[in-house]
């Protein structure tokens, strides 16, 4: 137990002090990138909702429903709400993967250029991109459930015990407690499946001909041995995440908790085929040359 701490520690400070490095000169650039991406996905969405508020409540549309069947008048408009909610998911996925492209690029040392953020808005790519944020959804909720259900139950009967007979003090301090472990357990497994998954996007805005599958089972593959190690740096950035309130501006830790990420997945898919066999976070150091 300490071994890893203490190899998770030193994984995620050398990761982060590589990430300072490569941010040098680059905090302007990045930042735009994503506050560009942002601005772009929160417009697309509110224009959309909006836009199938105004109408349903428009005049034509309350025309239509007079002259017209109701239920065939209704069933037109939900195709048109899918069809339109379709294409916004399209343009969200695909400027996703493009500011990841550019992430991704810049962890290596590239010069990402900024008409990498479009470049997975092509149909066929961002319905890709689509396809794979979709499957890891899935995959993600199909593991919540399975984690959260047990402390839900607990909660449930501790709430349920509490108003509805005479408990005692320690045995409702028990369930308490147990409840709170068992959160605790869940929230750290599932954070352990979210790194599973993390690799894949950055898989599929380097191989253009790389599939939705293969982008997953790859990640998979990759991730293994580093599932801790990940864990362990997006709980350490945390603290980051607070000092945009009170210390550093949200212009830098944004872009260096976005870098750090990427540089994450560079790092460790390097390891993983630098190192045969043992524990990949003690000699990490001598193989960074390798990525």
């Amino acid at each position: 137990m300490q071994s890893y701490f203490l190899g998770g520690y030193l994984m995620s400070g050398f990761i982060k002090i590589k990430s300072k490095a490569l941010l040098l000169n680059n905090t302007f650039k990045l930042f735009c990138v994503t506050f560009i991406a942002l601005i772009l996905k929160a417009t697309a969405t509110v224009g959309t909702v909006l836009s199938t508020h105004f109408i349903l409540v428009s005049n034509i549309f309350q025309s239509f429903l007079i002259e017209y069947n109701t239920f065939m008048v209704y069933f037109i408009y939900s195709l048109f709400v899918v069809s339109i909610y379709f294409l916004l998911f399209l343009f969200i996925s695909g400027l996703k993967t493009g500011e990841k492209a550019i992430y991704f690029m810049q962890s290596k040392g590239s010069n990402a250029k900024f008409k990498y953020l479009f470049i997975f808005l092509r149909p066929s790519q961002s319905f890709r991109s689509f396809c794979l944020y979709s499957k890891i959804f899935i995959l993600k909720l199909l593991w919540g459930i399975f984690l959260y259900l047990p402390p839900y139950f607990c909660l449930t009967l501790t709430i349920y015990l509490y108003f509805s007979t005479v408990i005692y003090t320690s045995v409702f301090l028990t369930l308490i407690f147990g409840t709170v472990f068992l959160i605790s357990i869940s929230s750290f497994y599932y954070n352990c499946i979210s790194v599973r998954y993390s690799f894949a996007p950055y898989y599929l805005c380097t191989d253009l001909k790389i599939s939705v599958k293969e982008a997953i089972n790859k990640s998979t593959l990759n991730s293994d041995g580093f599932i801790k190690d990940g864990v362990y740096l997006k709980s350490s950035m945390l603290l980051w995440i607070l000092t945009c309130i009170f210390i550093a501006p949200v212009f830098y830790v944004v872009p260096f908790r976005k870098l750090t990420n990427a540089k994450f997945i560079t790092f460790c898919d390097g390891l993983h085929y630098s190192l045969p066999q043992g524990n990949k976070t003690k000699i990490f150091i001598k193989n960074d040359g390798a990525i």
